[in-house]
């Protein structure tokens, strides 16, 4: 598994909703989650196979939102 941590600027639970279809179509997405509550409005994403941050965070600006690596 491979955990990517995303910096967003996801307000609400529609634009959540948003990246559920999206994220749905690959196989390789197993898990996904959005904090709301977190400053950062932290995106994390797991995958089960090497996938390239790159692609995941041109997914989700594609939906219209920001996204970038949070870094630490």
């Amino acid at each position: 598994m491979k955990l990517f941590i995303l910096k967003t600027n996801i307000q609400s639970q529609l634009q959540i909703n948003k990246l559920r279809p999206v994220f749905q179509k690959y196989n390789h997405i197993a898990r996904w989650t959005v904090d709301l509550d977190d400053i950062d409005r932290v995106l994390k994403v797991e995958t089960n196979v090497d996938s390239e941050q790159s692609e995941l965070i041109n997914l989700v600006r594609k939906q219209g939102i920001y996204c970038e690596e949070l870094s630490e």
